[in-house]
């Protein structure tokens, strides 16, 4: 019953438990990699915020960190080209955009 349920989360029941292992790593570097962007991308704009003339400079800081991340996990999506890096990738894309 708990193989069952654990294949319905996924959008491919026909994968494999190694498979399925593999895409909850990927999506668990992603969040990784989401956790870091977001911090330092945060941190861009916490330290320009003081200086009232200079915040625009923290909100394109944080725009890059962002726009630089997401050209990182287009890039990778390719070179990979794997259906569970897939899902990963479109988990990271998701959690980036909302920052």
């Amino acid at each position: 019953m708990l193989t069952v349920w654990y294949r319905s989360v996924y959008f491919n029941p026909a994968k494999t438990d190694g498979a399925m292992f593999e895409a909850d790593l990927f999506c668990l570097i992603g969040v990784l990699f989401s956790a870091v962007v977001s911090l330092a991308s945060g941190f861009s704009v916490r330290s320009f915020d003081d200086d009232p003339e200079h915040q625009w400079i923290g909100d394109c800081l944080a725009f890059i960190w962002v726009a630089a991340a997401m050209s990182i996990v287009a890039w990778a999506k390719v070179w990979v080209n794997k259906p569970s890096f897939n899902t990963a990738t479109s988990m990271t894309s998701i959690i980036l955009f909302i920052v």
